[in-house]
């Protein structure tokens, strides 16, 4: 269930004229016209729904501008929000790439009334259950355990994502990764390139090059759309997206069927659909909140530093994006090799790897729970429970069970009997054990052997 939150019903007319600044927030949701003149009058109609009024001073073009909130108390679920006239019928928004929170609304002559509204996602969300659901603390002998929060016992995990296909993404980044001992995530332009068009797209002149990056696994490609040039209607934006999503599974078929998705800055989307649908229509999940590293920005390095420390400091997933890399581009080699050798300062508490594993893991994580069931003498027996789909969010969960001493070595078993394997880590006089468990809803039992 979407997080709805109540509002207070509220009617406030302005009069709001091409070039003049936001009017007074309703509800946390600023407006105003970008184009044209004339009476707002804004109505809270529900959780997360805004009826609008509107009446021209002229007969001139309008097209309003709504902001909604991204964060607070009042902040909006932007990936599932559209626009409908009074009627009902879907309206076309205009947004960009990397702001869907930011509503271009074109208003037709005859158009007096819309309303911008949060709908729930088709099929709805996965839960999320607490940390408390995660755990369990009084089992036999003291014996507990829980759902890692990262896998291997790290604090953190950390993605490095490289955008828009360029050739020293292979040329530099991709053995300097490799030199450290880290993977990335590339957010590619895939093409093909356009009928009778003159420009090649740099991912398919490279193609070989980038089918054999693929092949080695090490690495992650992600959808940033075919061609990085936004779309003007519903149809466009599906093929942009759906095309390039079909060439990387294509060049990397191993990947698994969820894949990150961004749709570029620079860029700008008409559509009468929620970010969702296209989200779920293609097995695809958005990406934001990820700290800029071009070095146009200043004190990259610093940044970084600072922004890993506090990532790490409350056990969040780090994410940091470049574009081009090298002398004359977006980023310095120097400065990528500091940022890379920060991260490896930190390399025993930090989880790197693609944008779609941790996206995998953190969401399974997120909504699954361990339920305790009946257990014998030197036994600890739970059932793994999960609201997530095993067929996109099948990366296996790490489970760590603190053992009283006295139980020696242990069995860890699956529902249908079958051994499951572990590690043992001593920790405080008690035993630290290790193990994964696939996010498909299974019993387990450890078993003591003093």
């Amino acid at each position: 269930m979407l997080p709805f939150l109540p509002f207070a019903a509220a009617a406030m007319p302005f009069i709001l004229g091409m070039g003049l600044l936001f009017a007074e927030e309703t509800d946390g949701v600023r407006y105003r016209f970008e184009e044209g003149s004339g009476q707002i009058e804004a109505q809270a109609a529900g959780p997360f729904r805004l009826r609008f009024t509107v009446t021209p001073s002229s007969g001139a073009a309008r097209t309003l501008r709504v902001e909604l909130p991204e964060s607070g108390p009042k902040a909006w679920p932007v990936a599932d929000v559209r626009v409908v006239d009074a009627e009902g019928g879907a309206v076309a928004v205009r947004r960009s790439g990397i702001e869907w929170a930011k509503l271009l609304i074109p208003l037709a002559p005859e158009l007096s009334g819309i309303v911008i509204e949060a709908v729930e996602p088709a099929g709805g969300l996965p839960a999320r259950t607490t940390d408390r659901d995660r755990r369990i603390e009084d089992g036999p002998d003291g014996a507990g355990v829980r759902i890692a929060t990262w896998p291997g016992g790290k604090e953190a995990a950390l993605s490095f994502r490289f955008d828009d296909s360029d050739p020293s993404h292979l040329d530099k980044v991709d053995p300097i990764l490799r030199e450290f001992g880290f993977r990335g995530t590339f957010m590619v332009n895939p093409g093909p390139d356009e009928p009778g068009s003159r420009r090649r797209s740099a991912f398919q002149a490279r193609l070989e090059d980038w089918k054999a990056l693929a092949e080695r696994r090490d690495h992650e490609l992600a959808n940033h759309t075919a061609r990085h040039r936004g779309a003007e209607n519903d149809e466009e934006m599906e093929a942009e997206i759906r095309l390039a999503a079909d060439i990387i599974r294509e060049v990397a078929p191993h990947q698994g069927r969820l894949m990150a998705l961004n749709l570029g800055g620079g860029t700008m989307w008409t559509t009468t659909r929620t970010l969702r649908h296209y989200l779920q229509a293609n097995d695809h999940f958005e990406i934001s909140g990820s700290l800029g590293m071009d070095d146009v920005y200043g004190a990259r390095v610093e940044a970084f530093r600072k922004h890993l420390e506090s990532h790490l400091g409350r056990g969040l997933w780090a994410r940091v994006h470049y574009h081009a890399i090298g002398e004359g581009k977006g980023a310095s080699e120097a400065n990528f090799r500091a940022v890379l050798g920060i991260a490896a300062a930190h390399r025993d508490r930090i989880w790197n790897a693609g944008m779609a594993e941790i996206h995998r893991y953190q969401t399974a994580r997120d909504g699954a729970r361990l339920v305790p069931i009946t257990s014998g003498p030197g036994e600890l027996a739970f059932r793994l429970e999960t609201t997530t789909d095993p067929a996109l969010y099948d990366r296996p969960l790490e489970l760590e069970a603190r053992l009283p001493a006295a139980w020696g070595t242990v069995r860890i078993e699956n529902g249908g009997g079958e051994e499951i394997p572990h590690t043992l880590v001593p920790v405080d006089g008690r035993q630290l054990v290790r193990f994964e468990l696939p996010p498909v809803g299974d019993a387990c039992r450890i078993l003591a052997h003093p």
